[in-house]
C-alpha cells in the first residue's frame, strides 16, 4: 500500500487542450522537482495540503474509490512524475473490469520516469508543458504539448514559436496557450496567441476554460 500527499481533488471540467470540456477528477500532488523559482509565475497551489480542498493524505485505494466512477481521472501538480503512479493505475484496473478509465498525467517534461512508457490499451494520456530542462524523451511520449505564451519565467530553456512549430510539423497536437492571471483571464495575452495561431494553422489554441466559466 502506497501513501500520496495531496494538495487539493476536486471534479470539474478540464479547461485546456485537447479534453477540454470533459468531465474529470482531478488529483493535485504536493510538491514540483521544476518549483516556482524557475515558474515565477505559476498560479498553481501545490506548496501544502489544502484540507478544505480535498487535500491530505491518501493511499492509491483512497483516491481511486473518491475518483470513481469518472473514467477520465486527472493526476497533475506540482510534477506528479515526482510520484509513482504506477500503484494507482494498478488499483483502477482492479476496479474496472471494462478497462475504460482513461489517466491524465499532465507533466513538466522534466522528469525521466517509465510511467511515460506505459500504454495501457490507450489509456494513458500525457500533456507535456515543457518547461526549462524538459527531455527529448517526453516530448517524444507526449498525446499533446501545451506550451505556455509567454513562459512562466525569466531566462533561458522555454520552448519557443520553432520549437512549438517543428513538434506540430512532426505530428504532435501543440496547443499555445496564453499566460493568464491567477483567477481570470489575460485579454492582452490571448489576443497575442491568437494572431499566432491564425498565422500559424498548424498549432491550436489553449484557453483555460474553466477561468472563463469561473470555476475549478
Amino acid at each position: 500500500m502506497s501513501t500520496y500527499l495531496v494538495a487539493e481533488r476536486f471534479k470539474s471540467i478540464q479547461g485546456e487542450g485537447a479534453h477540454t470540456g470533459t468531465p474529470m477528477a482531478f488529483i493535485r500532488f504536493i510538491g514540483c522537482s521544476v518549483g516556482k523559482k524557475v515558474c515565477a509565475a505559476c498560479d498553481t497551489d501545490f506548496d501544502k495540503s489544502y484540507s478544505w480542498r480535498g487535500g491530505g493524505m491518501y493511499t492509491e485505494h483512497e483516491l481511486v474509490d473518491w475518483a470513481f466512477p469518472y473514467k477520465h481521472i486527472c493526476l497533475t501538480g506540482g510534477e506528479p512524475l515526482d510520484q509513482d503512479l504506477k500503484p494507482i493505475f494498478g488499483e483502477a484496473a482492479v476496479r474496472s473490469q471494462q478497462s475504460d478509465t482513461q489517466f491524465h498525467v499532465e507533466t513538466s517534461g522534466t522528469v525521466l520516469s517509465d510511467t511515460l512508457t506505459i500504454r495501457r490499451h490507450g489509456s494513458l494520456w500525457i500533456c507535456v508543458s515543457p518547461k526549462p530542462g524538459y527531455l527529448s524523451s517526453a516530448i517524444d511520449r507526449a498525446d499533446e504539448i501545451k506550451v505556455i505564451v509567454p513562459g512562466l519565467g525569466p531566462g533561458d530553456g522555454w520552448p519557443t514559436l520553432d520549437d512549438a512549430l517543428g513538434w506540430a510539423r512532426n505530428g504532435k497536437l501543440v496547443y499555445l496557450q496564453p499566460r493568464n492571471r491567477r483567477l481570470e483571464i489575460d485579454r492582452d495575452s490571448l489576443m497575442y496567441v491568437q494572431d499566432i495561431v491564425r498565422e500559424h494553422p498548424e498549432l491550436r489554441l489553449s484557453v483555460q476554460m474553466h477561468k472563463i466559466l469561473k470555476v475549478q
